[in-house]
């Protein structure tokens, strides 16, 4: 995904297990476009598409491990395509 999304998580106990996952929802009616490092309006936005949730692929994991490095999701890829047998 562009841009990518990065974490820093604290406050975990640290010998506890977490799956971290994301979770995206459309926040309004427009379809939006990264231009010139900012996010802008590109037009109404398409039929929201069936929920979805995204788990980390480093999950489960003890909250040590997430607190002690940026947690990126740089391998998560988007689609409206709602055959899509990949779970993106």
């Amino acid at each position: 995904m562009f841009p990518q999304m990065k974490f820093r998580v604290s406050g975990l106990d640290a010998k506890a297990k977490y799956i971290l996952l994301l979770d995206i929802v459309a926040a309004d009616d427009y379809r939006y476009k990264f231009h010139n490092s900012r996010w802008m309006v590109a037009g109404k936005a398409d039929p929201e598409m069936p929920k979805r949730m995204y788990i980390h692929p480093d999950s489960p994991s003890t909250g040590e491990q997430w607190m002690q490095k940026v947690v990126s999701f740089h391998k998560l890829k988007l689609t409206n395509n709602i055959s899509d047998k990949h779970g993106f």
